[in-house]
């Protein structure tokens, strides 16, 4: 069966050990610790963050790095292998999300180079590599080493599905390329994925403004969920996703779309599913469910119900087709296929929650006009 689906893929490298240290913790600077991968602790002369289990099935794994002021001395008590001196003058991103914090500070200028040019919908950074201000350094498997150590980065940020480290980033390591892992793409919570600016904000010094983006998001997010948890009664069934080549790989309640669909007050079909991956169900099972949404979110690349019908006409026979509430998440799409889904949802959550806030309960927000998801017809 010929299905319309998005798949990201992910890569990527380096395994570190913890060490120690003696210099005993500041302060902390009052924000939320949303993220459960990332901790950043303030030390007298730098900054200590903590990486854990960056990529997937790492169960108890740690990736210390420290950052320390561009000038200052290593202090000697400091793995110099694990120094980032920051703030960074070239670095090298290898997810479109990565770039969309860059932007949110407004530090793309320190782009050297990216990864998978073809998804990227910042027109700024699309002009950047046309005129080779910034390189495109490869994706996955076919990474162009010679070229990325060329360019000389401060760092590689990058994120991984498998332990990498005899993968080419992990490579890199030994020719001398400081590589840091983000793990972004595996929190559950919207809002810990938008934490990760906050690394961003102590790598281009700009903090402040890092920190202020996250606590002003939070603030809209946490205010708009409590808003409808506060007001909804009947929660619309929400089936998300779509099938690819016959199966179907449901995201589980606790994944990052399901937290979502349950803070804009939705019920998603499959609520009872706790899981630490997506996990593949055949067509017929999801089918079974399926007849009882009332709203359909993120099938596939679909942009229209004609091209759910033609890929499967089973699918276009559900109720939720018939009756016209199927919504993805394609409005903000460019020419050559770069959707900001990827890019500034990951840094505005909030406004994210409101589109489908404004899809399940339009109720609440009346003269909404949604941003990054649209109706098909």
């Amino acid at each position: 069966m010929k299905v319309l689906h998005f798949i990201t893929a992910l890569t990527l490298i380096l395994c570190s050990c913890n060490s120690g240290s003696e210099n005993k913790v500041k302060h902390n600077d009052g924000l939320p610790q949303a993220s459960t991968r990332l901790v950043i602790e303030e030390r007298e002369d730098y900054y200590r963050v903590v990486i854990r289990d960056p990529w997937q099935n790492s169960h108890g794994t740690e990736l210390e790095y420290f950052l320390l002021p561009r000038g200052a001395a290593n202090p000697g008590t400091l793995d110099e292998s694990r120094v980032i001196y920051v703030p960074v003058e070239r670095m090298i991103c290898m997810s479109t999300t990565h770039i969309a914090m860059l932007s949110a500070l407004g530090a793309t200028d320190l782009l050297a180079g990216i990864s998978g040019p073809g998804l990227l919908y910042d027109t700024l950074i699309i002009k950047a590599l046309a005129r080779e201000s910034v390189r495109d350094v490869g994706y996955e498997g076919n990474l162009n080493n010679e070229l990325i150590v060329a360019l000389k980065p401060d760092l590689v940020m990058a994120y991984g599905v498998a332990d990498p480290s005899s993968g080419q980033l992990g490579k890199l390591s030994s020719l001398g390329v400081r590589v840091i892992f983000n793990a972004d793409y595996l929190e559950e919570h919207p809002l810990s994925r938008a934490a990760w600016i906050r690394l961003f904000g102590l790598l281009t010094g700009r903090k402040e403004k890092a920190d202020s983006l996250f606590a002003e998001v939070t603030e809209r997010y946490n205010d708009l969920a409590a808003r409808v948890k506060g007001s909804v009664g009947e929660r619309p069934a929400v089936l998300l996703g779509a099938p690819w080549e016959d199966v179907w790989y449901v995201s589980p309640a606790n994944s990052y779309t399901g937290r979502l669909i349950e803070d804009a007050g939705g019920e998603y079909l499959f609520s009872d599913l706790t899981k630490a991956n997506s996990v593949p169900y055949s067509v017929e099972a999801v089918f079974r469910r399926a007849s009882k949404a009332d709203v359909w979110i993120n099938p596939g690349m679909a942009k229209s119900l004609a091209e759910i019908n033609d890929a499967d006409h089973r699918l276009g026979r559900l109720s939720v087709c018939r009756e016209g509430m199927v919504w993805n998440n394609t409005k903000r799409i460019n020419p050559a296929g770069g959707n900001d889904y990827w890019e500034t949802a990951v840094v505005r959550p909030d406004i994210l929650l409101m589109d489908l806030v404004a899809i399940l309960h339009p109720e609440l927000l009346p003269d909404y006009s949604h941003y990054f998801y649209m109706r098909l017809e």
